[in-house]
This record gives C-alpha cells, structure tokens and sequence, in this order.
C-alpha cells in the first residue's frame, strides 16, 4: 500500500514535473528574497545631509504655520499644537535656522543648509542653498494633503535637523 507521501514523491520523480519543480523553486526563492529586500527600504526622499555642499548644522528656532487667511499656529511656543483642515486645502509653513558660527567642514564659506520633514506623507530632506555662519536661513513651503495616506486621518508632522530635537504638529485632515 502506497502512502500519500509516497504517491506524492513518485510524482515529483517523474521527467515531465523535475523542470517545473525547478522552475517553482526558483521563482520563489526570487520572490521571497525580492520581497525581503523591499520590507527593508526606508520611505524617504530628497537629499541627504551628504548632498549639501559646505552644510551648516542649524537649529529651526522659529515656525509659523499658516491655514488659510485668518489663522496662524506657532509649534513652537505650543509642541504638539493640533489644526483642523479640510483634505482638499493647503497650508504655509515659513520656519527660521539658525546656522552656527562654522559649517561641518570647520569652515565659514558658504554653503547649505538642510533640513528633513514627514509633511508630504514620507521622510523628505532638503539641502537650501546660500547658508553661512550665524546666519538665520528662513524656509516657506506649502504642503497639502499626503496622497499616501487615508482621506480623514491625523497626520502627526516633524521638522528637523542634524541638530538633536524636532518641532512636531499634528494636522486633523477631513473630508470637505
């Protein structure tokens, strides 16, 4: 009497399924180790710090958030300040660094320098251009809603540099 295991073997001996066994094998064996490398990757974009020609490491010492024409937020003064906004909206966010008296080169030529935020739904770095030393560099970008995430959530937002400590918000997206 043949056991399952048995039949089983015996179909995988035969000429005509040795190839497709094969086959199999490697396919997934390609699969599983493609999908490793993926589950790996970090989710950010922009430039590196290493990117920034002569880069002064600054500290945000100043932030303003605009939504729409009446109302202003300070993360700052208020860390962790949550604003309401509807999905289909954007906000300003105008913010100051204030670079030190030389650049990571120990130099004071000109130079970068950079900043990193998850306000588009990702990490995203940023080299601005025409930095010296102590200098008070002033950055105003307008974000929108992250098309990576859900329509109505709560977005937790950071802004950071290489200098430890970050000014955090959170933004309630809604539907309109």
């Amino acid at each position: 009497m043949k056991t399952p295991w048995m039949m089983l073997e015996n179909k995988f001996r035969t000429k005509n399924n040795s190839g497709k066994n094969v086959f199999a094998l490697v396919f997934a064996s390609v699969l599983l180790a493609s999908l490793g490398v993926s589950a790996n990757q970090a989710f950010a974009m922009g430039q590196a710090p290493s990117t920034c020609s002569n880069r002064y490491d600054g500290t945000i010492t100043a932030m303003k958030i605009i939504v729409g024409h009446t109302r202003t937020y300070d993360p700052i003064a208020h860390p962790g300040v949550t604003f309401q906004l509807r999905n289909d909206k954007s906000y300003t966010v105008t913010f100051t660094i204030h670079t030190p008296s030389q650049s990571s080169q120990n130099n004071t030529l000109v130079g970068d320098t950079w900043y990193d935020t998850s306000a588009p739904g990702y990490q995203l770095g940023k080299c601005v251009t025409g930095a010296g030393p102590n200098q008070d560099v002033t950055v105003t970008v307008t974000e929108t809603h992250p098309g990576n995430l859900a329509p109505q959530t709560t977005q937790n937002v950071s802004w950071k540099t290489l200098v430890p400590g970050e000014t955090t918000f959170n933004i309630k997206w809604i539907n309109p």
